[in-house]
């Protein structure tokens, strides 16, 4: 079957019976659910929708009377278990509480959205924002991976769109080039370019909501973790628009993560270079390299435990940054690995990139 079966990348596979392969992946925005026919290979779709299911991946139980199951949810339903038969969802179970309702009050509304990259690529996303009119404030939110992807699922499986919002705020959610759901050649155009024209996917696409009035080009800041936190920081070095930035454990330089992460492979696969090769990527795609040219205020967390992108990644840019007198703040996380994951940890980092942004590109309201 492949990895992308009836313009459908597959992200989980659960035999329904013998002669029945049930499949659940991505098209676009879309989560897809289907099955393949053992003995001749043919694929049927069974349902696609907006919303989305599972966690890092969308995935789905088949029954054996041909419907199957799966915690659905969106931007505006919190997780629910629901069965789908004959194309038709029917609810079972809703996780619903007192919580989730009041961020549903206030988290704004979710819609998708797409631009043309300037070497003409569609390129996708979702933005969340207040429900009263813009323009907004706006902050880039860059996914993790590279090979990830946005999907309308609940707070966007982060614990900052939906606060962000609540306090005047558009978080734009892009889907670039290297994101999954668009086919096999779609994901691997960042190999080898990381950095490169997913750049312009992200910079024309903040053009696009500029050009709409949905974003104030004044208020523009942007954020990240992991590969969204080496993008933040890259994006800094490629132009002064952004009026605030927050890159959270992030990869600054590359030659030194190399020699100091617990996986050395990513980066030759993703550079597709060698780490002693001066001069080559390991050099042109590094953030540090290019901090001169910063004049955005950054903020950078990361964790004393992480073992993926080792704290000393922020940092170095953190202090090369104060160095040519950019204003810029480091928080070091001495029990947390890759990204944030406990409390207090998780209430803190959130207060701090709201005081951050609203200290540097404040919203002129709350939703």
């Amino acid at each position: 079957m492949g990895e992308y079966t009836a313009g459908v990348d597959v992200t989980h596979l659960a035999w329904r019976d013998e002669q029945h392969l049930f499949y659940t992946g991505l098209r676009g925005l879309q989560t897809v659910f289907g099955e393949v026919e053992a003995g001749s290979g043919q694929a049927h779709e069974l349902w696609a929708t907006g919303e989305s299911s599972g966690t890092i991946i969308p995935r789905a139980a088949p029954l054996r009377d041909g419907g199957f199951a799966v915690a659905l949810q969106s931007y505006s339903r919190y997780p629910e278990i629901v069965v789908v038969r004959d194309g038709a969802p029917s609810s079972v179970a809703s996780l619903a509480h007192a919580g989730s309702e009041y961020m549903l009050r206030v988290g704004g509304v979710l819609e998708e959205v797409s631009w043309t990259a300037p070497d003409g690529l569609r390129i996708e996303g979702l933005l969340a924002r207040p429900s009263t009119p813009g323009p907004y404030p706006l902050i880039l939110d860059v996914h993790g991976g590279p090979v990830w992807s946005f999907r309308n699922c609940w707070s966007l499986y982060q614990d900052l769109t939906r606060l962000l919002v609540s306090r005047g705020y558009a978080v734009l959610h892009p889907n670039p080039r290297g994101s999954i759901g668009r086919g096999q050649a779609f994901a691997e155009m960042v190999y080898g370019d990381m950095g490169g024209a997913d750049t312009d996917d992200f910079l024309s696409g903040l053009d696009a909501l500029i050009d709409r009035g949905i974003a104030d080009p004044t208020r523009i800041g942007t954020m990240g973790v992991s590969y969204g936190g080496f993008m933040s920081s890259w994006l800094i070095t490629r132009t002064d628009r952004f009026a605030a930035a927050v890159s959270m454990s992030p990869c600054n330089e590359w030659r030194s993560m190399h020699y100091t992460t617990y996986f050395p492979d990513f980066d030759r696969l993703f550079l597709q270079d060698e780490p002693l090769n001066v001069g080559g990527q390991y050099d042109t795609r590094s953030p540090l390299l290019y901090a001169q040219r910063v004049r955005t205020p950054t903020l950078h967390t990361t964790g004393g435990l992480d073992e993926a992108t080792p704290a000393s990644q922020a940092v170095m840019f953190h202090h090369a940054l104060l160095e040519i007198g950019v204003a810029s703040v480091l928080v070091i996380y001495p029990e947390e690995g890759h990204n944030v994951h406990r409390f207090p940890a998780i209430i803190d980092r959130a207060a701090r990139v709201v005081a951050w942004f609203e200290r540097f590109m404040p919203a002129s309201g709350h939703a």
